[in-house]
């Protein structure tokens, strides 16, 4: 079986707390209208531009960025959700769960097996993270659907669309964009077409159920999402082009565009107007906090990002900035606030490697020598740099002898390293 070059591409993974909120509340949606655990539901964005979507591990959508910077409204981004939920409700993916563990040697199976979604720094991204793997060969794996599936797929999809307030025109009308999109295609990457292939058949029996269905919802969470990511996806160049009015979803992307362009004096302004006309948006603030961090001024950037903390507490992500910051400042009350900060995104979401990475920073600062040592145990264990935890381990172990749920949690890790990980 041949595969293109760009099907065989390194995996990005973007992280951002406004785009994974908003879509994994209507994930969860979905999966409680199925029947499903929705609190079992997880949503990880690839950054690709075509439009895509697949289901892994049971209840772990992933979504190509392409999917909400090409879709025009709420209700397509929701179509596609809704299918893939359809998946989930038939089973379609537990046949491939062998096949997913016989290649977990790759980063992204390790992902999809564990459940994680780890990040790497640099925030000049949407939030950003680089996971390299075997994209070919797993995506090939996943998209291994029978025509059948399909089918079933898309009848489930009308069903809990219409029963979340969504519209099936809109599944209709990304389902219609891909088939004339296809039309147009003339090499072999792939797409949502090739690995969910559309017939006559299935588009009229969408066409025919958006006949009679609910009109579209089209929320504006929608649009302010793809604003971020076309704005940071793209070339400030191209988001003026495209954003060119004065709505929220322009002022949101320019704003970005001129970040990324370094023109800060216009960045920061248009963020303080986003702020004037949404004071409790903890984005915005976000969004500041990052353009002022990034270009030096450190303690203003902490004034930004503790209000967007104070606006939205559950956001790891956001603290994750914030507590980069109070390290960066550097005083004695500014690390006991970074670890502060630290310890409750490591008790939260125990797989983002830069926590503990700056968790180790922080540690030795406070002179905490076995506290640093177990967090750069964890920071390489999540990293896959399995090497480098097993020789840590032993050191951490002694120093932290007297602590036992750490010595037990060493224990573990370098088990799973020596039966799972290595190879003999």
């Amino acid at each position: 079986m041949s595969q293109s070059k760009a099907y065989c591409k390194p995996l990005s993974i973007i992280r951002d707390t406004e785009i994974e909120q908003y879509t994994l509340k209507n994930v969860k949606e979905l999966f409680k209208a199925a029947g499903l655990n929705e609190q079992a539901a997880r949503v990880v964005f690839i950054q690709d531009d075509s439009i895509n979507a697949f289901v892994a591990g049971g209840s772990t959508v992933f979504i190509h960025t392409g999917l909400f910077t090409q879709a025009d409204n709420s209700d397509q981004v929701m179509g596609v959700l809704a299918h893939e939920t359809g998946h989930v409700v038939g089973s379609h993916t537990v046949r491939l769960y062998g096949e997913l563990q016989r290649a977990q040697t790759t980063a992204l199976i390790s992902t999809i097996l564990g459940g994680v979604a780890a990040i790497a720094s640099g925030r000049g991204d949407v939030g950003v993270a680089v996971m390299a793997g075997g994209w070919g060969a797993t995506q090939g794996l996943l998209s291994a659907y029978r025509q059948s599936e399909e089918n079933a797929a898309d009848g489930i999809a009308v069903e809990l669309v219409q029963k979340t307030g969504f519209s099936i025109k809109g599944l209709a009308q990304i389902m219609s964009k891909i088939e004339q999109q296809e039309r147009l295609r003339i090499d072999d990457m792939p797409s949502y077409f090739r690995s969910h292939p559309l017939t006559k058949d299935r588009l009229n029996f969408l066409n025919q159920a958006a006949a009679d269905g609910l009109p579209l919802k089209d929320e504006p969470e929608f649009y302010m999402s793809k604003a971020k990511l076309y704005a940071f996806l793209n070339p400030p160049e191209l988001t003026f082009q495209t954003y060119n009015d004065e709505t929220l979803p322009s002022l949101y992307a320019r704003a970005i565009a001129y970040f990324k362009n370094t023109d800060i004096s216009k960045a920061l302004t248009e963020v303080d107007n986003l702020i004037k006309k949404q004071p409790d948006n903890p984005y915005f603030w976000e969004l500041k906090g990052q353009i002022l961090f990034e270009t030096g001024k450190v303690n203003q950037s902490i004034d930004a990002y503790q209000k967007a903390v104070e606006l939205d507490p559950k956001a790891v992500l956001i603290r994750l900035s914030l507590a980069h910051a109070l390290i960066e400042q550097g005083s004695e009350q500014d690390i006991k606030q970074a670890v502060e900060h630290l310890e409750y995104i490591t008790t939260r979401d125990n797989y983002l490697p830069d926590a503990w990475r700056f968790l180790n920073i922080a540690y030795a600062k406070q002179g905490e020598k076995g506290l640093a040592d177990y967090a750069a145990v964890e920071n390489a264990f999540i990293s896959g740099k399995y090497k480098e935890a097993l020789s840590l381990i032993p050191r951490a172990k002694e120093e932290l002898k007297n602590n036992p749920v750490k010595t037990l949690r060493l224990s573990d890790m370098e088990e799973d390293i020596k039966r799972n990980r290595l190879k003999s």
